[in-house]
């Protein structure tokens, strides 16, 4: 028999869909958001959940606070995916943070030296943003920054960074637009948005790997632009961000290989959590493709057809990961049924034996 808390129990009643006699405002509303955890969870820790809740708030609040509703999204986001024995893909999201803010970093120095800190060729007529030539040296500036605080700075505040970060890269558009001066295409701002949010998933505490990873991907970084440099030959490759699509697809390749690479590798010693961090970042990463995978596709490259390319990748991004979040539930599903009649693989215990040895009557053979 089941104890009463167990959140497996199917002999709980869910009542987060009905109102408790004598329940205030506030509590009905806490009960609205104990949707985003499964039926059953709901049913024997909805009460506790609820309870708690109403403890900490205040007696004057009649609303959840944004801090407690984030709070239950991100509890009831966790038990869904703990039922379908995907818990692996909250543990890859500070490795995909990680790669994201690798990627941000490394294309931020190159961007940086080779595109806003070369002068327009002869015959361009443009004017610069100081001594740079877009709102994009700020973008770049914030996100090389962001990079260099996770390897000196805890966690909180590396996040604090990447914020600000984010904001910069925001602000670029309403700033072009109040100004009139040039600001990167946004098929370059759509995936560092996308890049920069996987990075809020940044761990608390980042071992060593991770203070060392922005530090080292920075070096890189700047080894390749001055590899270009010396290749150019004085040629000026990349005037414009318009002449980086190719640079920005390659960097795609590259970080979906490595953290493709990676996950495999630590597959083999039953860690799964690179994968699913692969399968994260498959969205983010391949958007930086957007523009080269438009022009393959259409040919003549407009703002609608743009959008379209980024929906589709972000639709097929998507659906992988969901498709991969539902096979996983399948497969935990038909791995509790296989072994609920057998032993427990930590004891022994056999239930049905057991079941059949407290019903027995006194004497009587088994």
């Amino acid at each position: 028999m089941t104890g009463p808390t167990d959140p497996d129990s199917t002999e709980a009643v869910d009542r987060s869909d009905t109102d408790t006699p004598g329940s205030t405002t506030l509590e009905r509303r806490y009960r609205r958001l104990l949707y985003a955890y499964p039926r059953r969870y709901r049913a024997v820790r909805g009460d506790e959940l609820v309870g708690t809740y109403l403890d900490l708030a205040g007696a004057e609040r009649s609303w959840p606070s944004p801090h407690d509703a984030a709070d239950v999204l991100r509890g009831g986001i966790r038990e869904r995916l703990r039922e379908r024995g995907a818990t692996g893909l909250l543990a890859g999201l500070p490795i995909a943070a990680m790669f994201a803010l690798g990627s941000l970093t490394a294309l931020a120095v190159f961007l940086l030296y080779q595109v806003e800190l070369t002068p327009y060729p002869d015959g361009v007529v443009t004017e610069p943003v100081g001594p740079v030539k877009t709102f994009g040296a700020f973008v770049w500036a914030g996100w090389l920054l962001a990079g260099l605080a996770t390897a000196v700075l805890p966690g909180r505040w590396a996040r604090r960074a990447v914020l600000v970060a984010l904001l910069l890269t925001v602000g670029t558009l309403p700033a072009s637009a109040l100004t009139g001066l040039s600001r990167p295409p946004l098929f370059v701002l759509l995936p560092v948005l996308a890049l920069g949010l996987t990075t809020l998933a940044l761990p608390d505490r980042p071992g060593w790997i991770g203070r060392i990873m922005p530090a080292l991907v920075a070096l890189i970084g700047t080894g390749v632009a001055l590899l270009f440099e010396r290749a150019e030959t004085g040629g000026d490759w990349f005037t414009s961000y318009y002449s980086t699509k190719e640079i920005l697809l390659m960097a795609a390749g590259i970080v979906l290989g490595l953290a493709l690479l990676v996950g495999l590798g630590r597959a083999t010693v039953a860690d799964n959590r690179s994968l699913w961090a692969f399968l994260v970042l498959l969205t983010p990463v391949g958007l930086l493709g957007v523009r080269q995978i438009a022009e393959a596709y259409w040919w003549n490259v407009n703002m609608p057809r743009l959008v379209a390319t980024s929906a589709a990748l972000v639709l097929i991004g998507g659906g992988i990961l969901l498709a991969a979040i539902v096979a996983q539930g399948v497969r935990h599903r038909a791995t509790r049924q296989r072994t609920a009649a057998g032993p427990c693989p930590t004891c022994g215990h056999v239930p049905e034996v057991a079941a059949r040895t407290s019903t027995a009557t006194p004497g009587t053979a088994i």
